[in-house]
């Protein structure tokens, strides 16, 4: 299983479910709606997503539209 984070642009990530068990792979992985109490403008909200410890931001996701966990064959 994996969980894909899709932003407005169609822009998509995805993460193991073994990345986000604190038990194996222990990724600290923020989805936010707002930054130092107000919320996210239309340029980084409704939501963003935020990784701690990936050296690039790739997985960084803003305007995040839909969280899906599907199947990986």
């Amino acid at each position: 299983m994996a969980v894909v984070v899709e932003a407005w642009d169609g822009y998509r990530v995805a993460f193991t479910l073994g990345e986000l068990d604190p038990l194996l792979g222990k990724a600290e992985v923020v989805l936010a709606d707002r930054c130092n109490g107000a919320m996210l403008d239309a340029e980084d909200g409704p939501f963003r997503l935020a990784v701690a410890g990936d050296t690039r931001g790739a997985r960084s996701v803003r305007q995040v539209v839909t969280l899906q966990l599907v199947a990986v064959p």
